[in-house]
């Protein structure tokens, strides 16, 4: 039989090995599952590591900590349990069950199941695989339900009929599989995806069916949509999302063309590495800035965004004339950093990667890597030692003189004294 796990990492595979050899110890079966099974197949960096024991996950995880010297996190009611080490590896550990839905949309029913009932649970077949760390099996492929001919044939395809009305979710999850991997949906689970969405999930959304899958609240179909927008090129996803009509599920007003962030995305393919960036933010920031005003504020409402997010989402629908002023053909450091100050660090990468005038780039990219974390020398105390009496006039030297040495005109705390001087003379 064929060894899988020959091509994990070794620092992750003596982990997993000694995750074997406990489940052995105890009388445990122990597999890895899920998508690292596809990415370890296809060949695929992921470490995103889940563990499925047949029998109760917390007692086995809390023995491995303890073995190992990982560090252990338990989850007493969800019968889950977190390890991390401190070379940076982390792994989750469920014992295997089964699940089933009230109703469409409904959050599952979970009891105790079995390896396969834990498969069966799983979105798409590609998904639905398991390697064995047990030693009888050492790195055995479980595949109950074809995935392994699946991922050689490129396909992305549902376990069974109701996978989408169970959790339409998946809809955006099936998508994104697709786009990123470059596989197609099979034609039976592209008729059930487009039928969950003409008779179950946009009437449900849109207020005409209450059968149930209302249940599926906001913040689970967004999680989802992140997800999509942090992608190399979630131009595609949506595009893809759009075609298939199903970009409603997240929000009726997202009816951009793409073309923005199809920019975006080259140019952020292109970033210099010391410029940070949250790229599923900066995408949602080019998809939503021609939404009007009423209809970008529900968006927000809609959605747990925190509230930096949300402020830097409504800075970027609102940034046209900041970048009219970073465009102006005379602008000193200071002037750019007066101008970009008030933004959140999310938004000026935004305008960075929206911009295409090299000039205003370079300014963008001034402060982001110096300008903005530029601190004086001085302080209040040291201006109410040069007789300046407490209230705003101390705040507004104090910028005259950080923008002076933005602008190289002042730049030890000597300097920087006898510039504040001369202002408080004034």
């Amino acid at each position: 039989m064929k060894n899988y796990l020959s091509r994990v990492d070794k620092r992750i595979l003596n982990v997993i090995r000694n995750i074997g050899r406990a489940a052995d110890r105890q009388g445990l079966r122990a597999y890895i599952v899920g998508g690292i099974v596809r990415d370890i197949i296809l060949g695929r960096k992921n470490l995103d590591i889940d563990i499925v024991t047949e029998g109760p996950a917390i007692p086995f995880a809390q023995s491995v900590a303890k073995a190992t010297g990982a560090k252990v996190m338990v989850y007493p009611q969800f019968g889950t349990a977190t390890l991390q080490w401190p070379f940076g590896l982390r792994l989750d550990l469920v014992a295997a069950r089964q699940e089933t839905y009230p109703h469409p949309g409904a959050l599952p029913q979970v009891r105790p199941g079995t390896l396969k009932d834990d498969l069966f649970r799983r979105d798409f077949t590609i998904n639905a695989m398991a390697i064995c760390l047990n030693h009888d099996r050492w790195g055995q492929l479980v595949d109950e339900f074809g995935g392994l001919s699946d991922l050689r044939e490129k396909k992305i395809r549902v376990l069974h009929e109701r996978s989408f009305s169970d959790d339409p979710t998946r809809i955006l999850r099936c998508v994104r599989f697709e786009q990123r991997l470059r596989f197609h949906i099979e034609p039976w689970t592209l008729g059930l995806l487009k039928q969950a969405l003409r008779e179950e999930v946009i009437p449900a959304i849109n207020g005409g069916d209450k059968r149930g899958v209302d249940n599926v609240k906001p913040p689970r179909y967004f999680t989802e949509f992140k997800k999509m927008l942090a992608e190399e090129q979630p131009q595609r996803h949506l595009t893809r999302l759009k075609a298939l009509g199903a970009l409603r599920i997240v929000d009726d007003a997202l009816k951009t063309d793409f073309h923005l962030l199809k920019q975006i995305q080259q140019r952020l393919s292109q970033a210099p590495e010391d410029i940070a960036c949250n790229r599923w933010l900066i995408s949602l920031m080019a998809i939503t800035g021609t939404m009007s005003g009423a209809k970008l504020r529900s968006f927000l409402r809609k959605f747990p965004f925190r509230k930096e997010e949300s402020e830097s989402i409504l800075q970027a629908a609102r940034s046209e004339h900041v970048l009219r002023k970073l465009s102006a053909p005379k602008l000193s450091r200071s002037q750019a950093y007066g101008i970009l100050k008030p933004l959140h660090q999310d938004t000026v990468v935004y305008l960075r990667f929206r911009v295409s005038q090299k000039k205003v780039v370079q300014r963008v990219d001034q402060y982001l890597r110096h300008d903005a974390g530029t601190r004086i020398d001085i302080d209040g105390e040291d201006l109410k030692r040069l007789g300046v009496s407490p209230g705003k006039k101390i705040g507004t030297i104090l910028q005259k003189v950080l923008f002076m040495k933005i602008d190289g005109r002042v730049k030890n705390r000597e300097q920087q004294l006898a510039a504040a001087a001369a202002l408080a003379a004034k």
